[in-house]
């Protein structure tokens, strides 16, 4: 039910648990805030952190070196079945374990950061006299939090339209290498000087998620089979494809890379490091999750957002329309997304130069700041009001 590596449990007592995964966009807010702690003093080995058993949480976490609990549970659809009794046996028995686990090390703090696994570590946490707090990076809660915030102890929000009463407006946690990058311009050059990029080419960074965006891919794909816009300068396509996509798009990718196209394409399976590129490039185009839109407002770039059709709550699309109104972003829904489109939309951000600027200035002024400090704030003073150092 419970496993780290095939064992139970951690390896050691954590002071400090933090629900966080099933997305980087939940674990990589987490991680900034775990890293927030460290350097308050908190032990690395006192912090532990729970998710779900997907290989992306370990491969991410990995090189911090925190201990990872992962829970065998499944989210619950909304009608009527056989899946849903046995997603609520499991959902039913990791928080028996926890509630054991909890009773047996007392923690001095428990953190939420959404997703179907975290509710059971703040259930446990109420009924056990734990402080606990709930994080919601989104600009709409999902319902796992939404619960979790009637629960716990405090709540902390990315957007004030997050629908959680009483929660506190921090903005969006940053993963920890943008919070200690240096922003001075040879870290933000060094994109492009890794690979050849001159400054005056029009860089464009595209991605669509950890796993990867089968429409993202294949309107990327299209357009620059197809391209013909006009450009005075060259123009760099980036491409991070994803884990899940890239068996399925690497044979295409390859002979893009190497075809006499107009466009300059380069790929990638999965880039922990995206954030270079994103610092390096004048456009990005992604999907609309939390934390992306956090580290576009931090290094004020222009966007095209399709949001995650079917989202928990449409959160996505809540996102980039707030982005949109800003006049940081251009929103294309999923089925409206194509080649033609795409290259459209890039046309009309970079043909005039004021336009990409605006955009981009707009962005930045968008930025809510990083909320990682503020999460771990809360948490030491939980934690010392718990007798905890």
């Amino acid at each position: 039910m419970i496993v780290v590596g095939g064992n139970p449990g951690w390896q050691s007592a954590k002071m400090v648990w933090v629900a966080a995964g099933g997305t980087a966009g939940h674990l990589l807010p987490a991680l900034g805030v775990a890293e927030a702690l460290v350097r308050s003093g908190v032990s690395r080995e006192s912090i532990g952190f729970i998710g779900s058993t997907r290989l992306l949480e370990a491969q991410i976490l990995a090189p911090y070196g925190f201990e990872l609990m992962q829970l065998d549970v499944s989210g619950l659809v909304r009608k009527v079945s056989l899946a849903n009794l046995a997603g609520l046996w499991r959902l039913l028995l990791a928080t028996f374990v926890l509630f054991k686990l909890m009773r047996r090390t007392r923690p001095k703090v428990v953190v939420g950061f959404g997703g179907y696994f975290s509710f059971p570590p703040i259930v446990v946490a109420r009924l056990s006299g734990i402080p606990s707090v709930v994080v919601e990076t989104n600009a709409v809660a999902g319902l796992a939090n939404r619960l979790s915030a009637i629960l716990g102890t405090r709540a902390m929000a990315s957007s004030s339209s997050s629908g959680i009463r009483n929660a506190e407006v921090i903005g969006v946690p940053l993963r920890p290498e943008i919070s200690q990058w240096d922003k001075d311009q040879s870290d933000l050059d060094s994109f492009r000087k890794t690979h050849g990029i001159g400054q005056d080419s029009l860089l464009i960074c595209v991605f669509g998620g950890s796993l990867g965006s089968f429409s993202i891919n294949s309107a990327i794909v299209d357009m620059l089979k197809s391209w013909h816009g006009e450009q005075d300068r060259e123009v760099v396509i980036y491409h991070v494809i994803g884990s899940r996509d890239f068996p399925r798009f690497k044979d295409v990718a390859e002979q893009l890379s190497k075809s006499d196209l107009p466009i300059r394409y380069l790929f990638s399976e999965f880039d922990p490091e995206i954030f270079k590129a994103i610092a390096a490039c004048d456009l990005v185009i992604s999907r609309a999750g939390s934390g992306t839109l956090a580290e576009l407002g931090y290094f004020g770039k222009a966007s095209i957002l399709i949001p995650l059709p079917n989202a928990p709550g449409d959160h996505q699309s809540k996102n980039a329309r707030t982005l949109e109104s800003l006049g940081a972003a251009r929103v294309i829904l999923d089925d409206e997304l194509n080649g033609e489109r795409l290259t459209k939309e890039i046309e009309a951000i970079t043909r005039a130069g004021e336009v990409l600027k605006e955009m981009s200035s707009r962005s930045r002024a968008g930025f809510r700041g990083d909320g990682a400090s503020k999460v771990s704030d809360e948490i030491l003073i939980l934690m010392r009001r718990q007798g905890g150092d």
